[in-house]
Order: C-alpha cells, then sequence, then structure tokens
C-alpha cells in the first residue's frame, strides 16, 4: 500500500479524535451548566405596608438565635444604606423580622403567633413604635436553600396596615 494511503487514515483518525474531544468537552459543559440553574423567583419582590406606611424589601439577613436552630430573619427596607446585609444585626428603620427554624430543604411554612411546630414562622412589623406587631396569618415558602442563600416567598398578615408580600432572599451569616 502507498504511503500517502496511511498518511490520510493517519489524517481521518487525527480529525476523529479532535471532533470526539470537541464533542465531549461541550457535551461536560451542557451538562454542568444545567446543573446550576438560577433560582427562579416570582416577579413580586417583597412589599407592602407596615403602620399604615409603604414598605419595601431590600435584602435580608439571618442569624442563629439558638440551639434549637431558631434563625431571627430581619428583612430590611430600601431605607437602608448597606450592602452586606450580615453587616447590619439589627436596625432601627422599619423592617419586617421572622423567626423560624430553617430546614435543609425547600417547603412551606404557616404565619402563626407562636413557634409551636417545625413549620411555624413568627413574623412581626417593626414600625419604631413601642411593641411589634405580630402577623396572625399567611405563609412563607422556602423555593431553594443554595450557597448560604435561601430563596422564597412570604405573605404575612395582621390587618390591612399591616400586610407584606414577595419574592426574597435571604443570606445566611452565620
Amino acid at each position: 500500500m502507498s504511503r500517502n494511503f496511511f498518511m490520510g487514515i493517519r489524517c481521518v483518525i487525527h480529525k476523529s479524535r479532535k471532533s470526539f474531544y470537541l464533542l465531549a468537552c461541550s457535551l461536560t459543559v451542557l451538562l454542568i451548566s444545567c446543573g446550576k440553574d438560577e433560582v427562579e423567583l416570582p416577579d413580586k419582590v417583597l412589599q407592602g405596608e407596615i403602620n399604615g406606611q409603604e414598605w419595601t424589601y431590600k435584602s435580608a439577613n439571618a442569624f442563629l438565635e439558638s440551639a434549637d436552630f431558631i434563625y431571627k430573619v430581619t428583612f430590611l427596607s430600601t431605607e437602608e444604606s448597606v450592602s452586606d446585609p450580615c453587616a447590619l444585626r439589627s436596625t432601627a428603620k422599619r423592617n419586617v423580622t421572622a423567626f423560624l427554624r430553617f430546614p435543609e430543604y425547600e417547603g412551606n411554612y404557616s404565619i402563626t403567633p407562636q413557634l409551636v411546630n417545625n413549620n411555624d414562622v413568627v413574623v412581626t412589623f417593626n414600625a419604631n413604635i413601642s411593641g411589634s406587631l405580630v402577623a396572625t396569618s399567611g405563609f412563607m415558602s422556602i423555593f431553594a436553600i443554595e450557597n448560604r442563600m435561601v430563596f422564597g416567598y412570604l405573605q404575612a398578615v395582621l390587618d390591612d396596615e399591616n400586610t407584606v408580600e414577595g419574592s426574597f432572599q435571604i443570606r445566611l451569616c452565620n
């Protein structure tokens, strides 16, 4: 057989190997990118009224408060000028606070005046008045917990002057 025949076969094998590697790399990138979908939250950002005044969520932090994994979540408002929500453990500005036991998975919580069960949340409206106003109905849905971030939706109601609803992201600070 001629030398050109073997050179042609070698060239075809070399091109096939390149194509195979390119295909394998493309599939790997595709599979990796499919596993890292961004969490899609409903379009409505958490907002409502606190003590009859409009309130809009900007960011939220969560700090572990007890040994039985109860977290205090503070939903900070657009009135706050903070870039890192974990830098602001408490605030004097109007805010919404939630106490709950975070699960290790997605789930739903009921708004209640007291933490009784693992799927209860106590939500308070804080409006720089003496005492907090405690929500009596609503729900919290956790869609995902990834990289110390919690993604979800909250609806909390006390009355017409104290109600919030919308999507949020919470940074777990400790």
